[in-house]
């Protein structure tokens, strides 16, 4: 059975690479060919678990899926696709950055940074570009400005780098990542009646955590990298780097910075409106934080609200005022 899955899709990826090369070569991206019958499946897996998502939810958490809003179970199912591909795509890309940064100097993206391809790395791409494909889709359906832009910006960035060009620097991007699963359960647990709980707060903790690590330090780090590279090389890139292929890199570099900085201050927001810390009764409603951090005082963590909507409406990551 196995095998004659593989053979039908060997079958399927030789016709559609030769049907589409062509194309492919003369859009620019000539690469993409190779790859474009696994960002087909891709696609389609990531829509399959949309439907397969308003299928089982129903039934696996009846006493929350079901009584949601049809925009909210929408939601819900888009936000567990993407758990899966950002538990999915992390691990795979963290591999191939491993090997790309670490290896031998004949590794083909160490030897060109610019423009140098890796048919491992592409297929990870691949996977990433059928899942961006499918998010830029549900976010002009759906989503506000912020999302929309992330979509875009993140599906033509998958798009161009199979002319090929800066794959090597794809892989660290892809990285940001890390802090999804984390965002999503936190989502979740609102819609279950867990808002406020010990398992919320735990995980609020690796949030942040993730989110500064991955987003804001890491991706700031390799951001400052990239920028050199494109800007500032040690040796001209030969040939020069188109000038809508640079500066759609530096730009959409940029607006996702912005992005992870601005959702970063909503993310704080939501969690100082959601968690309050309240003193003891005998210090007359005073808290005093250093007292807190000496252990003389001790404090009761309070729960305030049921959701984020609000932070996520003046985030631009949702577009209606009710869900």
């Amino acid at each position: 059975m196995a095998d004659a899955l593989l053979q039908q899709y060997e079958a399927f990826s030789h016709h559609i690479t030769a049907l589409t090369a062509p194309l492919c070569a003369q859009l620019g991206i000539a690469k993409l060919a190779n790859h474009l019958p696994l960002t087909l499946v891709s696609l389609i897996g990531f829509r399959f678990l949309q439907s397969f998502s308003r299928v089982v939810s129903p039934r696996l958490f009846p006493n929350s899926y079901n009584k949601l809003k049809p925009i909210t179970k929408t939601s819900w199912d888009v936000h567990f696709v993407a758990f899966v591909h950002a538990a999915l795509i992390t691990p795979l890309a963290a591999v191939q950055w491993y090997k790309v940064t670490t290896g031998s100097d004949k590794q083909p993206l160490r030897i060109d940074r610019t423009y140098g391809y890796d048919p491992e790395v592409g297929q990870v791409y691949a996977i990433a570009l059928g899942y961006f494909v499918w998010d830029a889709w549900v976010s002009i359906l759906y989503d506000g400005p912020g999302f929309i832009a992330h979509g875009l910006v993140a599906m033509t960035a998958f798009i161009l780098v199979y002319r090929p060009v800066f794959m090597y620097d794809g892989l660290a991007f892809l990285l940001w990542e890390l802090s999804t699963p984390f965002l999503n359960i936190h989502w979740f647990l609102d819609k279950m009646g867990k808002t406020g709980s010990t398992l919320q707060l735990v995980n609020a903790f690796f949030l942040l955590s993730t989110y500064v690590f991955a987003r804001l330090t890491f991706g700031m780090y390799n951001s400052y990298h990239f920028f050199a590279h494109v800007l500032f090389p040690p040796a001209p890139h030969v040939p020069p780097l188109p000038a809508h292929v640079k500066y759609f890199y530096l730009i959409g570099n940029v607006t996702l910075n912005s992005l992870n900085f601005f959702w970063f201050r909503a993310m704080i927001r939501a969690i100082q409106k959601r968690f309050t810390a309240a003193p003891e009764a005998d210090h007359d409603g005073v808290l005093d934080y250093k007292e807190v951090v000496k252990g003389k005082q001790k404090v009761a963590i309070k729960v305030k609200g049921k959701d984020d909507a609000q932070t996520e409406r003046e985030a631009g990551v949702a577009r209606t005022k009710k869900e």
